[in-house]
């Protein structure tokens, strides 16, 4: 390393010391990979977090270097500790949220950040905002006494050191190259643990060569395109039915909430009136997948093309040719997920109301008033589609003392002081009575709709948006994996004339519009306008598709199967057993499935223009 000087001040040492705490900080990121890798992956990722530390000391130097050629001492020490500083706070966020969703900061966290109502929609409380400003506070107090105590320290040269972590840098590339090459998984799962980890291939120059990659363990999954939804236009009977639909849609609802006990409304509205499926998942594992799929009945891949062609799901579409009256509530924001670009986006502003002020379930209330007036205006032989997105299942998990089943749940959250292991029995608590208060609100509702006689008429679709994990396989919430914990939701539906009972197969979200659009009347086979299959009818051995921000998971009766969708998702399929075991034979599990992911080939492609 060149040595820099502030004056008489040398900040050679101050690197060294940089170069170490970078390695440490990338060590505990990928503390999890790192004490079960085989030996060879074990040097390749040592040798990585070694080359990438070094990486981000030549950054801090660079930055010294131009501001020593400025005039006065204090400016190239202010900006050095002020830029190591702000890259020791990204690495202990990144190692936080690694750690809780098995992800880096990538895409999605990007959207979060800039997109309205994102940062809203984490549930942060005003205690973890003042921790993490005195964490900056003191990382910045840290980085300025290091450099103070180490600022006349005799380094000797690092001549040596400096050229043995080149060599780091390179052969860590070359290692990742070929085992991307020949597909060795554990190198290239060791790295998926690297934060900011940038991936380097030899495609092109193996093709070149005539170099054959070994493909046995990737499938490529990268499906976008300009739309063609539906595939036909909808033929719609002239004598077509006109009942009015309302659905509910819950924050983080997981099947097993879904109790006499924990929700004792929802439970006896569908002994009564509808319809109870046991085994239904999400499309996907975060509530814009998910509800992305419960409107437009595509896999998550088509959110892309859909955001930016603005394309309204053909179930608002009917509804808004066929005259019904629109009342959409929300308890976060239509602006995160862009709904109002999507599922929504053909529905006028003063139909639409958002409420994010104060706690989730005081929003619920709230909403639930505002939802209840709009069904009590509406008018006999006017028909109406009713919606609600409740927030009070949502982590931190609100609720009111009077919806208390489970006493010792844990009194605060503060996501950056928490101990995951110790507190998250309490947390899970929480949750459960969280979701005992999102079903008092339900109730409210289906209580109104049962009182007044619109049950008659009304077609009723309850649901969760996702599910939410509670270190059940190693992660807390959703958004991070595919665990049954995250994508398996309860789904109630009731509509004149149905018979009540519980259906045990195996359905999913992309099923609901594929059931509803024959209620309004629609006479196009479903494959005109979605992947999924009516609820009503046989399913035989159908899959089910979910979906994150960059991967998609095929779902099977005995396998899951987890795949990248384009650059920045997963490097590497991840391939379980129903129930998120692991397999013992991947490939050959990979070789058994072979028709039935060809065919999710085909459903990632199917709605785009050929």
């Amino acid at each position: 390393m060149c040595q820099q000087r502030l004056g008489r001040i040398s900040l050679r040492g101050y690197y060294v010391f940089l170069f170490l705490l970078f390695f440490i900080l990338n060590a505990w990121v990928g503390r999890g990979t790192l004490v079960v890798l085989p030996s060879l992956s074990l040097l390749f990722m040592l040798v990585a977090l070694s080359g990438y530390a070094f990486l981000y000391v030549l950054l801090v130097a660079a930055l010294g270097w131009l501001l020593g050629n400025l005039p006065g001492r204090s400016v190239q020490a202010v900006g050095v500790v002020v830029l190591a500083a702000l890259m020791t706070m990204l690495l202990l966020v990144d190692g936080q949220i690694y750690a809780i969703y098995g992800f880096h900061i990538n895409g999605f966290v990007w959207n979060l950040i800039t997109t309205p109502g994102g940062i809203e929609s984490m549930g942060g409380s005003a205690g973890t905002s003042w921790t993490v400003a005195a964490i900056c506070v003191a990382v910045l107090l840290i980085h300025g006494v290091v450099l103070y105590v180490l600022r006349s320290r005799s380094v000797p040269r690092l001549g040596l050191l400096v050229s043995l972590l080149v060599l780091c840098m390179v052969g860590e590339r070359a290692a990742y190259g070929v085992s991307h090459l020949k597909g060795y998984r554990p190198v290239l799962m060791a790295a998926q643990s690297i934060p900011f980890y940038l991936p380097t291939t030899f495609r092109r120059v193996a093709e070149k060569w005539g170099i054959t990659m070994v493909r046995s363990t990737r499938l490529e999954a990268d499906a976008k395109g300009r739309l063609n939804y539906p595939k036909e236009p909808l033929r719609v009977s002239a004598d077509a039915p006109r009942p009015n639909l309302l659905v509910l849609v819950a924050e983080s609802l997981r099947w097993d909430m879904l109790t006499p006990e924990i929700m004792p409304n929802l439970w006896r509205f569908s002994a009564q009136h509808g319809i109870r499926f046991t085994q239904h998942y999400s499309g996907g594992n975060g509530t814009r997948m998910g509800l992305f799929s419960l409107f437009y009945g595509l896999p998550g891949n088509y959110w892309f093309s859909v955001l930016d062609e603005r394309k309204p799901p053909l179930l608002m579409q009917q509804l808004q040719q066929a005259g019904y009256h629109m009342g959409l509530y929300t308890s976060a924001n239509f602006s995160y997920p862009e709904f109002d670009k999507t599922l929504f986006v053909s529905v006028p502003e003063k139909d639409m109301l958002s409420d994010d002020v104060g706690p989730g379930w005081q929003r619920d209330r709230r909403n639930v008033e505002r939802l209840l007036d709009f069904l009590g205006e509406q008018k006999v032989g006017m028909p109406f589609m009713g919606f609600m997105f409740f927030e009070s299942a949502h982590a931190r998990y609100y609720f009111p003392d009077e919806s208390v089943i489970r006493k010792d749940y844990l009194p605060e959250m503060n996501y950056a002081t928490m101990d995951l292991k110790a507190d998250m029995p309490g947390i899970f608590r929480r949750y459960v009575n969280a979701s005992h208060h999102l079903d008092q609100q339900l109730g409210r509702v289906l209580g109104f709709m049962k009182a007044s006689g619109k049950l008659d008429n009304t077609i009723v679709v309850v649901t969760g948006d996702h599910g939410e994990e509670f270190m059940e396989n190693g992660r807390w919430g959703h958004n991070s994996e595919f665990h049954n914990e995250q994508i398996h939701v309860p789904l109630v539906l009731a509509f004149p004339g149905n018979v009540p009972g519980v259906v045990t197969r195996p359905t999913s979200h992309l099923d609901v519009v594929p059931t509803l659009l024959p209620m309004l009347g629609v006479q196009n086979p479903a494959s005109d306008y979605s992947v999924g299959h009516s609820l009503l009818g046989p399913q035989g051995d159908a899959y089910r598709l979910v979906a994150s921000w960059d991967a998609l998971a095929y779902v099977g009766p005995d396998y899951k199967v987890a795949m990248p969708l384009g650059a920045g998702g997963l490097l590497e399929m991840r391939i379980s057993d129903a129930h998120d075991g692991p397999v013992s034979e991947p490939d050959t599990v990979l070789a058994q499935l072979s028709e039935a992911l060809a065919d999710v080939l085909r459903d990632l492609s199917a709605f785009f223009r050929k």
